[in-house]
């Protein structure tokens, strides 16, 4: 696996160089907003999800919070392909990510060696590799994971850590956190490509722990 701290280097070095040359155009951005799915419109266009068997043919949009969400994941990834994007040079990922029910974070149950750890990708490129609380074990999250090392408390840096859970923890108003993800980097390609996949444990126990995805949206910048 590749160190977590070489990521978040790696993040921070083309976050800094798309800084840098962001600031030699004099004019502001052109922004295209390429695609955007809030789902309640019950589509998933452009969306492929898949589990440890291959693709899944089941609509993956529910109903939480009396909001639809793609979800509930766990141990599932889905893609999302953007293809015939106009002429640009950055392209930014927004989405809001909702960590359901009872998340351990970095700690590692009797037996596994994996965290419950969440997977970010964009080209296939990981952006993210981290790990997310809702309980009283710590988590990696806004930083990548490192093994042996917990940063931060559960539930650091969620917009909103206060919703209620899916499954185990339905009847708790905090049994559900959510987070704003944004990202932005260089990109001239006519397509993009997003991950998202989780390595939840105990394996599929979507009662105790799942995720969900809400308002993704794509911008296409192009700066002069």
């Amino acid at each position: 696996m590749i160190n977590g701290r070489s990521l978040v280097m790696v993040s921070l070095m083309a976050l800094t160089a798309f800084v840098s040359l962001s600031g030699c155009f004099k004019n502001l951005p052109v922004k295209n907003e390429v695609y955007f799915n809030d789902f309640e419109g019950g589509s998933d266009r452009n969306l492929s999800v898949y589990d440890h068997y291959g693709k899944v043919d089941t609509l993956k949009i529910v109903e939480f919070n009396n909001n639809k969400v793609f979800g509930f994941f766990n141990n599932n990834r889905f893609d999302l392909l953007v293809e015939n994007l106009p002429e640009h040079n950055a392209i930014k990922i927004e989405f809001d990510l909702l960590i359901h029910d009872k998340w351990d974070g970095d700690y590692l149950l009797p037996g596994s060696s994996v965290p419950d750890a969440w997977q970010m990708q964009l080209e296939g490129r990981p952006i993210y590799i981290t790990t997310f609380s809702n309980g009283t074990y710590g988590q990696s999250y806004p930083y990548n994971h490192v093994t042996g090392y917990t940063p931060n408390p559960a539930r650091a840096n969620a917009w909103n850590p206060n919703l209620p859970g899916v499954c185990a923890l339905k009847s708790q108003p905090n049994g559900s956190s959510l987070y704003k993800i944004e990202y932005t980097t260089a990109h001239t390609a006519s397509t993009v490509s997003l991950a998202c996949n989780d390595a939840l444990q105990p394996y599929l126990s979507y009662c105790l722990k799942s995720w969900s995805v809400d308002n993704l949206r794509v911008t296409a910048i192009n700066y002069k």
